[in-house]
């Protein structure tokens, strides 16, 4: 089984990855497309080779996000369901970009001029976040 952890932003969309279910790691970032079905298209062409069966979307869950913010991530989440046939988990990001530009921070790396690392990183920590929870319930 392959996971794919999104960070579902504005502008961009970070993608993270795991093939063992124990550690993810960053894979790319792609810029939203106009539309929902091409943005959809584009992670679908990343996440086919890699035989994905269950994406792991990021969401404000703690923040009390506005209505309509939620409804974004919902209608992502489901057009993404429809689209792949493949099981699609909403999972708590609050947070989670903070986290990785302090990551980033304290390696030294700089995130003035290039968020897309960051919305990597932010998806990894999702991930990471989604799959720690799945191991503590089954030990």
């Amino acid at each position: 089984m392959a996971w794919m952890g999104i960070d579902y932003g504005t502008r961009r969309i970070g993608l993270s990855t795991s093939d063992s279910g124990i550690l993810a790691s960053p894979h790319s970032t792609i810029s939203r497309s106009e539309t929902l079905e091409a943005t959809i298209d584009a992670i679908e062409r990343i996440a086919g080779p890699l035989e994905v069966d269950r994406f792991v979307v990021g969401f404000p869950r703690t923040n009390r996000p506005h209505p309509h913010s939620l409804r974004k991530f919902e209608r992502f989440a489901d057009a993404l369901r429809q689209k792949t046939c493949k099981e699609v988990v909403l999972w708590d990001e609050t947070l989670s970009t903070v986290e990785a530009v302090e990551r980033r921070r304290e390696r030294g790396k700089s995130s003035r001029n290039n968020r897309r690392p960051i919305d990597q990183e932010a998806a990894t920590i999702i991930l990471q976040s989604y799959l720690d929870h799945q191991s503590r319930r089954t030990s």
